[in-house]
């Protein structure tokens, strides 16, 4: 399985102002380096967690339609969350074309984690190659006021350490930041 981002976010959830205030700093010397520190936060977050922080539209591939355990065999778990909505699912069929399912053959369960798409009759089969199933869909919370305060402010943490300590350690994530983010990892497979 793999990803691809379509739309990708088109803002931060963090701004600037928020960094500079909780860092302390008054001058504009070092906007493009917080800048660059903020993404470098979110993205650090969203791979530590699974979670894509800001609205980002992503296609998830797979080889073939999941076949997990006799009860989840037509269940295809997202990796990534919160998903806001599945755009569409498709898969390339036995002759090597491509074909979307209409969205009366499946269900969604957005509210779990992780969000799962579940088959009413059984999955279609595929072509025996790499990619054979693509799901387009939206992920991420809708703003930055949505994105929760402990996702929020272990970002700012690992900022912190980024920003008082500019060369390379051999340590991973600030600890209270792991601490904060732990509750929102998300586990598949």
């Amino acid at each position: 399985m793999s990803i691809s981002i379509i739309t990708p976010a088109v803002s931060e959830p963090l701004s600037l102002t928020d960094v500079k205030e909780f860092l302390r700093v008054d001058h504009s010397d070092d906007d493009t380096t917080l800048a660059i520190m903020i993404s470098a936060a979110r993205e650090l977050c969203e791979q530590y967690t699974r979670q894509i922080l800001m609205t980002t539209t992503i296609e998830e591939f797979y080889d073939m339609f999941p076949d997990y355990t006799p009860a989840d065999k037509d269940i295809i778990y997202l990796s990534r969350g919160p998903v806001q909505s599945v755009s569409s699912v498709k898969y390339i069929d036995d002759a090597g074309d491509e074909k979307t399912i209409a969205t009366n053959k499946y269900r969604t369960d957005l509210i779990s984690q992780p969000s799962r798409i579940i088959s009413e009759d059984g999955w279609f089969s595929t072509k025996d190659t790499t990619n054979a199933v693509i799901v387009e869909y939206v992920v991420g919370y809708s703003s930055a006021s949505d994105v929760p305060a402990p996702l929020r402010q272990g970002m700012l943490l690992v900022i912190a350490d980024m920003y008082e300590n500019r060369i390379d350690s051999v340590k991973r994530l600030p600890t209270a930041s792991e601490y904060l983010w732990n509750p929102f990892r998300v586990f598949t497979f």
